[in-house]
């Protein structure tokens, strides 16, 4: 079996608090419609579905447009005064609530506790790189973004976890084997069933004590958070 050489990772759930930051990026959209009367973390939820059912069912399109279209779903089914969709809603506001969403997701959504110490260490030791389902100037804005001299996001790929593509394209930027490389990630129908047709090694850190899928790949090993890495790699 190849020697780990380098070490990627889901960023949003795995590395930092994604629903925290979401929850709150919806809170300020519902405060902008003077609905908060609404369940921010429940409207969130739904956002999110819808987001990953429309990119995951089209060809790509850049996850703001994507996250713009649900929002405008979401708060269509709510009733939150803007029914009709973008439409109605009209393309300008929309944007304004879509960058105000996704300001609270990705500058909002704080570091799980244990994740900046097991960072520093590997980076002593790895190349550490996220792959991610984002644009690339979102990610940017996150509070992570510093530790990760490089990241391979959807929009460099033009392709959305599953897909291999943005696997491929991580590997080719690392130039390494997909048996060189250790996947760590919370999100299994994106990274396990991704990665690992690869030949890429997984750990899943499963956070919530989710259950596979019957005909979902295994991971290679699986954790409750991220200190279980130490179990595998040297550091």
């Amino acid at each position: 079996m190849d020697a780990i050489k380098a070490v990627t990772f889901d960023y949003f759930g795995t590395l930092v608090d994604v629903d925290a930051g979401g929850t709150a990026g919806m809170a300020e959209v519902l405060s902008r419609l003077g609905r908060d009367d609404l369940d921010a973390a429940a409207l969130y939820q739904d956002w999110d579905m819808r987001t990953v059912q429309l990119y995951r069912s089209s060809a790509y399109r850049r996850y703001r447009e994507v996250a713009a279209e649900a929002l405008a779903a979401t708060l269509g089914g709510a009733g939150a005064g803007v029914g009709g969709g973008i439409d109605r809603l009209g393309a300008d506001r929309l944007a304004v609530l879509t960058d105000t969403l996704l300001t609270g997701l990705v500058e909002q959504a704080p570091p799980h506790p244990e994740v900046t110490e097991i960072l520093a260490l590997l980076a002593a030791k790895y190349p550490l790189m996220p792959i991610t389902n984002m644009d690339s100037d979102l990610f940017a804005r996150s509070r992570l973004a510093s530790f990760f001299p490089s990241v391979t996001t959807a929009e460099m790929a033009r392709a959305y976890k599953p897909s291999e593509r943005i696997f491929r394209l991580a590997l080719e930027r690392l130039a390494l084997a997909p048996g060189e490389v250790l996947h760590a990630s919370l999100a299994s129908w994106a990274d396990i069933d991704g990665a690992k047709p690869l030949g890429m090694r997984v750990a899943w850190i499963n956070r919530t004590q989710d259950r596979l899928g019957p005909w979902q790949p295994r991971p290679d090993h699986e954790f409750a958070d991220l200190t279980g890495l130490r179990e595998v790699l040297a550091f």
